[in-house]
C-alpha cells in the first residue's frame, strides 16, 4: 500500500495514544512512557531524515538507556529498509508484531449478534471516567501501582473526540472500549473483556457501539491494531468487515539494566 496512507495512520495512532513524553528528533518520535507499553516508549522513525543513521540510532539508545529503558522501534513498509538492517546488524531482535485493520464504513451495518447469557449494562459515554480507567486497569491485569498511573495519565491526555463503552455485570466492570476520532477515522482501542465472560459477544458489541457511535460523529473509515497470532480477535474483526492493511513490527535493544516493557 502507499506510504502517504500509512503514514495518515500512524501519526492518528500517535495523536490518540499520548506518550507521557516525547522528544523529536530530526524528524523522529521519542516516546518515553516508564515502560507502559511498546508503542508508549519507542522510536516512530516516519518522516524525512537528514542526520548520519547510525549516529542517529546510537543517540538514540543513550537517551533510552539513561532512563533504564530498553530501545524500541516501531517498524512498518514505510520506514526505509536501511534502517531495518541497520538495527538487525546492532543486536535489535523482533519482539512484537501488529496488523492495522481497516473498513470502509460507507453502507456498513452491525452483524447480527446472539443474545448474551447474563443481564448486562451496556454504558457508552463521550468521556472516561474513574471506573472505565480501573476496568482497564483489572481488566489487562497492570502489575504495578507505578504502571496504573501511567496507563491513566496516557488516556487522560487524549484530547480528541472520543467514545468510551464500559459493560457491567453484578457491579462489576467486565467489558471496555476505546474509539478516538479523527480526520474521518474511527479508532478502536482498549477492546478488553474480562476471561470469565468471553465468547458471549460482549466484544462484538462494544466494537459495534463504538463504530455505530463513530459514523454518526462523521467517521467513513474504521482502523484498529490487533497483535498477530490473536486468531479469535481476527474472526470477529473480520465479522465486523476490517481487513489487514499493513504490518507494524517492534525491534528492540535492551541491557542488563533496562525495565522489563509491560504489554
Amino acid at each position: 500500500m502507499e506510504q502517504g496512507q500509512i503514514g495518515e495512520i500512524e501519526e492518528i495512532l500517535i495523536n490518540a495514544f499520548p506518550a507521557v513524553e516525547r522528544e523529536i528528533y530530526d524528524g523522529w518520535i521519542l516516546n518515553f512512557s516508564g515502560g507502559y507499553t511498546y508503542r508508549a516508549n519507542c522510536i516512530y522513525p516516519f518522516y524525512h531524515s537528514t542526520y548520519d543513521l547510525e549516529e542517529k540510532v546510537i543517540y538514540c539508545e543513550n537517551q533510552y538507556r539513561e532512563l533504564l529503558l530498553p530501545a524500541v522501534y516501531k517498524m512498518t513498509e514505510a520506514v526505509p529498509k536501511a534502517l531495518d538492517e541497520l538495527l538487525e546488524a546492532r543486536g535489535y531482535k523482533n519482539v512484537k508484531y501488529v496488523d492495522v485493520l481497516h473498513c470502509r464504513l460507507e453502507g456498513w451495518t452491525a452483524p447480527k449478534m446472539r443474545c448474551p447469557e447474563h443481564d448486562y449494562e451496556v454504558i457508552r459515554m463521550h468521556r472516561m471516567d474513574e471506573e472505565w480507567l480501573e476496568g482497564v486497569n483489572q481488566l489487562i491485569d497492570i502489575p504495578y501501582p507505578s504502571m496504573e498511573k501511567i496507563q491513566k495519565k496516557i488516556f487522560r491526555r487524549i484530547r480528541l473526540p472520543m467514545i468510551c463503552v464500559k459493560i457491567r455485570h453484578q457491579g462489576k466492570v467486565v467489558g471496555t472500549g476505546l474509539g478516538v476520532l479523527e480526520r474521518h477515522y474511527i479508532g478502536l482501542y482498549a477492546i478488553h473483556v474480562h476471561r470469565d465472560y468471553r465468547r458471549q459477544g460482549l466484544a462484538m458489541n462494544i466494537c459495534s457501539q463504538i463504530i455505530e457511535k463513530g459514523k454518526s460523529m462523521g467517521a467513513t473509515q474504521a482502523h484498529l491494531q490487533v497483535r498477530q497470532g490473536n486468531t479469535g480477535a481476527f474472526l470477529m474483526y473480520e465479522k465486523l468487515g476490517l481487513r489487514k492493511m499493513y504490518t507494524q513490527w517492534f525491534r528492540m535493544k535492551s541491557w542488563p539494566e533496562s525495565k522489563q516493557i509491560f504489554d
